[in-house]
């Protein structure tokens, strides 16, 4: 682990900030907290940065666990900037991640899909099967339980991404599923915790934890943190190495953590997850420590 305090761009020189820029090539970057206030405005700055970036010849790939929001509605976000113009394979989504995942193993099972709708629609778009759910359902008596956990299909797939409508018999019948050794296991956002409002809630790798305890199985993460997406990444830009990629995000466990792992290089924004004090609260050698610190993408375009 390097030991090297984080820059904070607002400190570096001019000379210091044109170092920086020549020294990646590629770019990941999260989107709520970083380019966006979440689930809500663009955050003054972000878009001309991210045309800064574009004009200096960066490839961008935008790498979000929001999987409320569908690929559609993440580009019609982008493109409602008029100096950005975004593709679709510019974006990286859980929800895609997955789908994309269960087409190149030729999967044609029944799934069970803890998600939101635009996540579930997705995959029902793309030709996959998904269980019917005991939506609202009431648990009065053991027969109930029993209905509820053990009534239906069998699954060949569990699925858990965000589910603001989770319940404890879901994650019972999930449990359950599993433990037929052949039912795939995946999972999409796997954040701890996740921003909203001016604070964090729990996020759904508490609950994927929950079933991994359960069941003795280590699902296939497709979101961030997770190896099987840092596999994706590596694999989109297979000619580039890892230390000329800069990953920029919020969140010091899902995206700093995640990216210093793959080896890239590491900015971290402000305005999202994290603040200066938790940076400051880090030990000189912790695997979240970033690189480089501003307080919002727009400081890249902000002259020394």
């Amino acid at each position: 682990m390097s030991c090297i305090p984080p820059k904070f761009f607002k400190h570096l020189s001019a000379a210091e900030r044109e170092k920086f820029f020549d020294t990646f090539d590629v770019v990941f970057c999260d989107c709520d907290g970083v380019v966006w206030y979440t689930l809500r405005d663009f955050i003054p700055g972000s878009a001309q940065a991210i045309a800064e970036l574009q004009r200096r010849g960066k490839q961008l790939t935008f790498v979000t666990n929001n999987s409320i929001s569908s690929v559609e509605q993440h580009l019609q976000k982008f493109n409602s900037q008029p100096e950005l113009k975004i593709e679709k394979q510019q974006i990286v989504h859980p929800a895609q991640t997955i789908c994309d995942h269960l087409k190149s193993i030729g999967f044609e099972g029944l799934i069970y899909c803890l998600a939101p709708n635009p996540f579930k629609q997705l995959l029902r778009d793309a030709g996959f099967r998904l269980c019917q759910e005991h939506e609202g359902s009431i648990i009065e008596s053991i027969a109930d339980l029993r209905e509820v956990i053990f009534g239906g299909d069998t699954v060949q797939a569990v699925i858990i991404d965000v589910d603001f409508n989770l319940t404890a018999t879901k994650l019972m019948r999930a449990h359950v599923q599993l433990q037929n050794p052949e039912c795939l296991f995946l999972a999409g956002a796997a954040d701890a915790m996740i921003p909203f409002g001016d604070g964090n809630i729990i996020g759904p790798g508490a609950f994927i934890d929950v079933v991994t305890q359960a069941s003795g199985r280590q699902p296939t993460v497709l979101g961030k943190p997770g190896d099987a997406l840092r596999q994706i990444l590596r694999e989109r830009h297979s000619d580039c190495p890892a230390n000329r990629v800069l990953f920029v995000g919020d969140s010091l466990a899902s995206d700093i953590g995640f990216a210093r792992a793959s080896g890239y290089q590491t900015l971290l924004v402000l305005s999202g997850g994290s603040s200066a004090a938790d940076v400051a609260n880090l030990p000189p050698d912790h695997a979240h420590l970033p690189d480089y610190v501003c307080d919002c993408l727009g400081d890249l375009c902000n002259k020394s």
